[in-house]
């Protein structure tokens, strides 16, 4: 049988836009959904009663799960009004007791449907701004790392455009015959003996590679005189690596611009020219450069300060070096931040499991920004 009820329900429904069931036994209203409204009667009441020209069949205690405040009538409770739901408590029996369960549909069920609205656009209002407030701050993490990419980029790019167009003229000059092949290495053999013994004390050749041995080495830093044993320079003609072993040993360190690792030398901005030349195979200004390197310290940039080498020098205890966990050596300048390290002189961005210690000012900064943006 259709239920008189439905077309009065489903009127409102589509006034306010809202969702209502239309419920007429116990068990639908167990199973209640909280994101729609609820209009419920009982399909049969349990006890007889006449209220004044009103015959119904009551049942006190349909829909008691649905909870809300009771509508008396004539001291019988005749319907609960819950938050999101409507629950008659009686059968209408005659025309009487039927225009009563539309009457209170009526007076109750819009005011439902506008508090409803209100909830659902209370709850979108604050989804919404957090979502926001949570965007804003991704969005500014992320610029500023899509920023130090764009940067590690154009880096990248200017120096692969250097080296492919120091590469073309190296292919081009390597293209020529082998009567002038062999004239630049006799060219170069005499230049680099010129170096000898001024410069360098020896030079000699293995396999793929030229050695140079430096004198003793002397560098004088604040008015103190720093002296290394002779370093060995190493140069692979065949890959175009430059290699420094020798020195004296300080923690690790045969120089404060190298480690005891031979290929671990932190050429600062001279690095582009060292591969330029060793990959062009100019040795005699690739050693001259070298040298001049080995002799000189950059207060700015060392992997070692060059006091350590001072056995009368006592460090400051407050004084602490910068640490550079991308290359895992001191005397960088590393900027640390929100789970990503950037170090000037590796010229590197990389990702690290680290606590950022900015991240709570940058957050609180972020919650300012947006509390600006609200308020305005």
């Amino acid at each position: 049988m259709t239920n008189p009820y439905q077309e009065l329900v489903q009127f409102y429904s589509q006034m306010h836009h809202c969702p209502i069931d239309l419920a007429t036994e116990g068990w639908q209203l167990e199973c209640q959904d909280q994101q729609h409204l609820l209009v419920a009667l009982p399909s049969e009441g349990k006890v007889h009663k006449v209220i004044g020209k009103m015959i119904i069949m009551h049942d006190p205690n349909f829909g008691m799960c649905a909870g809300g405040d009771l509508v008396v009538v004539e001291d019988v409770p005749v319907a609960r009004v819950g938050s999101h739901s409507l629950v008659l408590l009686f059968q209408p029996k005659n025309p009487t007791a039927m225009a009563l369960a539309r009457k209170m549909i009526d007076q109750h069920l819009p005011k439902l449907c506008r508090s409803f609205r209100h909830s659902m656009r209370d709850q979108m209002i604050e989804k919404f701004t957090g979502c926001v407030a949570d965007h804003k701050r991704d969005l500014i993490v992320s610029i500023r790392d899509d920023d130090y990419e764009l940067e590690r980029l154009g880096l990248q790019m200017m120096q692969l455009s250097r080296k492919l167009e120091g590469d073309r003229q190296v292919l081009h000059m390597f293209e020529k015959s082998p009567e002038w092949i062999k004239a630049r290495a006799t060219r170069t053999f005499f230049d680099l003996m010129k170096l000898v013994p001024g410069v360098y004390a020896s030079f000699h050749f293995n396999a793929d590679s030229v050695f140079g041995t430096t004198h003793p080495i002397e560098i004088v830093y604040d008015g103190y005189h720093y002296d290394f044993h002779p370093y060995i320079v190493e140069v692979n003609m065949r890959k175009g690596s430059v290699l420094i072993a020798g020195g004296s040993d300080v923690n690790g360190y045969v120089h404060p611009h190298v480690t005891d690792d031979p290929t671990n030398v932190c050429w600062g901005n001279i690095g582009h020219l060292v591969s330029r030349l060793a990959g062009s195979l100019e040795l005699c200004e690739l050693y001259q450069l070298v040298h001049q390197f080995l002799i000189s310290y950059n207060e700015n940039d060392p992997f070692q300060k060059i006091e350590k080498w001072n056995p009368d020098w006592c460090e400051d205890d407050s004084e602490e070096e910068p640490f550079c966990p991308i290359c895992d050596e001191y005397g960088h300048s590393v900027d640390v931040c929100d789970d990503a390290i950037w170090c000037e002189a590796c010229s590197e961005y990389v990702d690290i499991d680290h606590d950022c210690p900015h991240k709570e000012s940058e957050e609180e900064d972020a919650n300012a920004e947006l509390a600006e943006e609200t308020t305005a």
